[in-house]
């Protein structure tokens, strides 16, 4: 996704990122210079800097939320003795079904800013969808902080350190 703040610099965005020998921005083609060297990169324009910005938090906020999904998921498997798993590979036989493997929770620097970022981005519409996952997640936390503490004190309560 890149945006230009004006036409002249989405051209040299687009030719330098993408490697595209022509651009067309409103109606006029642009060449590229024969100095500039290209990173080849897919580039899709789009005709403001605020399309640009909102896209790329919006996608960290759907991967958020499709974490977030696949934690719910896990929780309810171990609340009814479901194996996850299991349940996994056969949700994920369907074409358009792609089920996460949740892991230590939603961390790293993008997702959890950007999906904050996207929450607090609208003075009138505010994400109940994006608020729910942003719970589910800190719940998977504690229950795996919950896991680990158990898995800890029995290795220490058990005789010579060995696992029960």
């Amino acid at each position: 996704m890149i945006g230009g703040v004006c036409e002249c610099c989405l051209k040299t965005g687009m030719q330098f990122y993408g490697g595209v020998d022509n651009v067309s921005v409103d109606g006029q083609s642009y060449s590229p210079s024969p100095s500039l060297k290209s990173l080849g990169i897919p580039m899709h324009p789009v005709t403001n800097i605020e399309i640009a910005e909102i896209t790329k938090i919006a996608e960290n906020a759907h991967r958020y939320l499709q974490i977030a999904f696949a934690e719910e998921l896990y929780l309810y498997c171990q609340a009814n003795n479901i194996s996850f798993p299991e349940l996994r590979d056969a949700l994920n036989t369907k074409w358009n079904v792609n089920i996460l493997e949740p892991r230590d929770g939603i961390g790293g620097h993008c997702l959890p800013k950007d999906t904050k970022m996207f929450l607090e981005s609208s003075n009138e519409r505010k994400s109940k969808i994006l608020r729910a996952a942003m719970d589910v997640d800190e719940e998977y936390k504690r229950f795996r902080a919950k896991l680990e503490e158990e898995f800890k004190s029995a290795i220490i309560e058990s005789p010579k350190g060995k696992f029960l």
